[in-house]
């Protein structure tokens, strides 16, 4: 039976992300005088549920630190960012995400993330971005997880999945407010679908 996880977008409201900071916006990690390395920890958001056994680390840092994601080593890249993909176990899961310099500063935050596997013939979930976001870059990085046998759209461009089925693309936005439509379908018939509403304010 086909399944969706959308309702009839409505006009975004803009609003400011309180748990996990955004990469495009003005808001700053908070830091202490002991740890003053920037890092933010865009994907996931501390609480999140996914119906997918599999999940991106997604964030921003120095570029010249190092991360440590649950252990392992992560590259950064020349813009600072980071990602990081990773089983997950039935229920609850911690990240633990540690930035470091070679100055010797660090910075480190942790979200738990609750994996349930769905009901729903496809699993599907947006982990970035969340609704409302409020973004002063002209592009977003969208990212999500599915079947690796999906066949994902995003605004209609067809998107490729890893072998784990994450799939991620980046979005140009106008200024003002975006809608972003994240589909996937498989060969069973089975539509899973989510809109979220981006502002762009340079």
């Amino acid at each position: 039976m086909a399944g969706t996880i959308a309702d009839t977008p409505v006009a975004p409201t803009p609003q400011s992300e309180t748990l996990v900071p955004t990469a495009d916006s003005t808001i700053e990690p908070t830091a202490n005088p002991d740890t003053p390395l920037h890092l933010e920890l865009l994907s996931p958001e501390d609480g999140a549920g996914v119906e997918v056994d599999t999940f991106r680390v997604f964030g921003k840092t120095g570029i010249d630190a190092t991360v440590d994601v649950n252990g392992s080593l992560v590259e950064v890249s020349a813009d600072g960012s980071f990602q990081y993909d990773f089983s997950l176990e039935t229920g609850s899961n911690v990240v633990e995400v540690v930035a470091s310099a070679i100055s010797g500063e660090s910075a480190s935050q942790d979200a738990a993330v609750f994996y349930i596997s769905t009901s729903a013939g496809l699993p599907f979930t947006l982990f970035y971005p969340p609704d409302g976001l409020v973004v002063s870059d002209p592009a977003v990085m969208v990212l999500g997880g599915t079947s690796p046998e999906a066949v994902v759209g995003v605004d209609g461009i067809p998107v490729e999945t890893n072998s784990l089925g994450i799939f991620s693309t980046s979005v140009n936005l106008e200024e003002g407010g975006n809608f972003i439509e994240v589909l996937a379908t498989d060969i069973d018939g089975n539509v899973r679908f989510q809109t979220v509403g981006v502002f762009y304010l340079p």
